[in-house]
């Protein structure tokens, strides 16, 4: 089935922000990765409210509270852009919807970008968040990790390195268009993915790079796919979402392969037909309402939100 007429939007969205001459002007390339935020609707019954958690941020993350949502269970979001690009603007309509539809608070963590800061920046910036939740008493298994992209890869690593250090582990783990393989080598859909408007190859190296300065990206916290097995096994029930026109479908599953055969509940969702995170679209096209609204099914009953 052809996408509709309302999700053809993104595909356009996508061709000007990457037609856009940013001549390599890092602030240019961060306004114009900002403009998918004119993808979602404004959610309603929502309230925002800007909270410190850690020194380490770049500024203050943003909790979100959905009226009559369960004051118990919460998302951590992590944005996506390649760990250069994104922001709580960007993100803030789609991740609103989360918490609607998952009936949870959202807690949207507002990391260290790259290349100011490589990795582990945004990794740790995304575990002291998950301990901040802890310290005002949300239970790990109350807790769902959530992102899109290399904030889809963040869901899972940030989650082996709070199983590494001891922590309580979260309940529930949402990946959307996940960046799993920063190596960006044996996903054959990098070059294969013919209508794929937005990444390049070119561009998926030069992020890579800029996020990898001294260290293997095949590093289990960087690319959760070369975790151990018993590694992947300790791991929370993961739903990934993909787009069947994205370079990173065979990213996403690859991973769901890995963590069935791990013995993770795993659930595998190809959208056929979809650019990369059509959740953007969340509000404005069905298919990403209904993929919104099956994940807010999923996590209710995982966790019980």
């Amino acid at each position: 089935m052809a996408p509709s007429k309302e999700a053809q939007y993104l595909t356009s969205l996508f061709k000007t922000i990457s037609a856009t001459p940013d001549n390599g002007n890092l602030f240019i390339e961060r306004c114009l990765y900002d403009q998918v935020a004119t993808a979602s609707s404004e959610p309603t019954d929502v309230s925002y409210e800007d909270v410190d958690i850690s020194g380490q941020q770049r500024g203050p993350a943003k909790l979100i509270h959905p009226s009559n949502a369960s004051k118990k269970h919460i998302i951590l979001f992590m944005h996506g852009g390649g760990y250069s690009f994104g922001s709580l603007h960007s993100h803030r309509k789609m991740c609103a919807h989360f918490a609607k539809s998952c009936n949870t608070l959202a807690l949207m963590v507002d990391y260290r970008l790259t290349p100011e800061h490589a990795y582990p920046a945004a990794l740790d910036d995304c575990v002291a968040a998950y301990k901040w939740l802890l310290h005002q008493g949300f239970e790990g298994k109350n807790i769902i990790t959530m992102g899109d992209s290399c904030g889809g890869g963040l869901t899972t690593t940030a989650s082996l390195k709070v199983i590494r250090d001891g922590l309580p582990p979260p309940g529930a783990a949402v990946s959307l268009s996940p960046w799993y393989d920063v190596v960006c080598k044996d996903s054959p859909s990098l070059t294969k993915a013919k209508n794929d408007v937005l990444g390049t190859m070119e561009g998926m190296y030069k992020i890579r790079d800029r996020y990898c300065v001294g260290v293997d990206p095949a590093e289990p916290l960087i690319s959760a796919l070369y975790a151990r097995d018993d590694e992947l096994s300790k791991l929370q029930p993961h739903w990934i979402s993909c787009a069947g026109d994205d370079m990173l479908l065979d990213d996403g599953i690859r991973m769901a392969e890995r963590l069935q055969k791990s013995g993770v509940e795993t659930v595998l969702k190809v959208h056929d037909g979809m650019q990369h995170v059509f959740e953007f679209m969340a509000g404005r096209a069905p298919e990403s309402d209904a993929s919104v609204r099956e994940i807010g099914q999923w996590v209710r009953k995982t966790v019980g939100s």
